[in-house]
């Protein structure tokens, strides 16, 4: 399970600065007086995220019965997944707006201020599910875990702990807000400047780095097969 871990360590951490955009709208889910959906939001983006990444090792797992390498679609669904992400960070370094410009959070996110429990709940579930790049990323984390280890319950423990660190950027606005309260606030107003501002040419660098770590990762799985 640990060697599981330790293996998409890597994107883990990288999903943390891919998905920074999206703090913000953990940023403006605890600013609200209740804090239901800031919760409920978080929650359903992790259920989501091992939802989708059960899947993707349960696929892997039903390819490849037993400790054998991983089948060769699953090597090349992952080599189309890496360089589709380096594909993506791409577009964004090409439509990126100037750091001149007036920072401010996409309009759609204030939408947040007025979401019940349940929408943020829903959200956050199909941030991870539907939305292509999270789910293009959770799921070359979950197919580098079911390559790394074939034990169920061990699968299962490393996805748990790999969602949990994936997830940790959307969970800093919370735990910062619950340790610190009122004292948080200018942290966090730098953090909402921060991601306006820099966000998009962090997540697309972030991309490209994780795109070229799934293609090598699923390169050396290939050279299996010589």
């Amino acid at each position: 399970m640990i060697n599981a871990f330790l293996e998409a360590l890597p994107i883990a951490l990288g999903i943390v600065l891919a998905t920074l955009p999206l703090v913000g709208v953990s940023l403006l889910l605890v600013s609200r007086s209740d804090q239901g959906p800031a919760l409920t939001f978080v929650v359903g983006w992790g259920i989501g995220a091992v939802l989708l990444g059960g899947i993707a090792i349960l696929l892997s797992d039903l390819s490849t019965p037993g400790e054998q390498p991983p089948a060769a679609w699953v090597i090349w669904i992952r080599l189309g997944l890496g360089s589709g992400l380096a594909l993506l960070a791409t577009r964004k370094l090409m439509k990126r707006k100037s750091d001149t410009e007036e920072p401010g959070l996409p309009g759609w996110m204030q939408m947040f201020d007025t979401m019940t429990p349940g929408a943020a709940f829903a959200t956050g579930a199909g941030l991870v599910i539907l939305n292509p790049k999270n789910a293009v990323l959770f799921a070359s984390g979950a197919l580098t875990i079911a390559a790394e280890t074939y034990a169920p319950l061990a699968q299962l423990a490393a996805m748990l702990l790999f969602t949990l660190l994936a997830s940790s950027g959307l969970l800093a606005p919370m735990v910062l807000k619950k340790a610190l309260g009122m004292s948080a606030e200018p942290l966090l107003a730098s953090l909402k400047t921060f991601l306006a501002r820099r966000g998009t040419l962090v997540v697309a660098v972030v991309l490209l780095v994780l795109g070229v770590i799934v293609v090598l990762g699923a390169l050396d799985d290939l050279g299996r097969y010589r």
